[in-house]
């Protein structure tokens, strides 16, 4: 039976990513949201092992409550960023795979995917217009990442619910935890595919 506390879920699904080798040791984050509360995953703490205990709540917007020893993840910006800009979202999934690097340094800009049947999965309903990811350069302040994606991401048209941050990982959100999940899996299947073909014949 799937668990309804979202700190639960949010558990359980950390363990599910690390157990496929996408949340290695401490990296990766996650959020859930619930009106105008986030629930996010703690900095620094195994994925592995991730406890109800390791999730924070913080507010949607503004200062974050006194924690203890826990912080919340490094990324927060960029969670915080991406509900803003698309209120419908539920949560948001930030995981680190080789396939995503490999792929994050192959554009400027904007990553073209192959015609793959899979992008219906993410709304996609001619996969042939080759929807485009967008990139963004990494960056020591996850503030000025979280300042560019509201930027570009708030002034054009988003062709699929993922980004990359380049030599870091991708980024994906959705109505709920599962479709959030839904369109990792599918991104990164992406991903494998264009890393086994090469960059020349995609």
């Amino acid at each position: 039976m799937k668990p309804h506390n979202p700190k639960e879920r949010l558990a359980l699904m950390a363990r599910k990513l690390y157990r496929r080798g996408w949340m290695e040791g401490t990296g990766g984050n996650l959020s859930l949201r619930e009106g105008s509360t986030i629930f996010i995953t703690a900095s620094g703490r195994a994925k592995g092992s991730l406890l109800t205990g390791d999730i924070l709540e913080i507010p949607l917007t503004g200062d974050f409550p006194d924690s203890g020893e826990l912080r919340p993840s490094a990324e927060t910006a960029i969670h915080r960023a991406l509900y803003g800009i698309f209120p419908e979202t539920g949560a948001v999934l930030h995981v680190h795979t080789p396939e995503a690097v490999a792929v994050s340094e192959w554009e400027e800009a904007r990553l073209p995917l192959p015609p793959l049947e899979v992008l219906k999965g993410m709304g996609v309903a001619d996969p042939s217009t080759l929807p485009t990811i967008p990139i963004f350069d990494n960056d020591l302040s996850v503030v000025n990442i979280a300042r560019k994606i509201e930027e570009r991401l708030g002034g054009e048209k988003t062709q699929l619910p993922v980004l990359l941050i380049r030599h870091h990982g991708s980024t994906v959100w959705g109505r709920t935890l599962e479709e959030a999940h839904r369109h990792l899996e599918l991104a990164e299947f992406c991903f494998r595919v264009m890393v086994t073909r090469g960059r020349r014949s995609r």
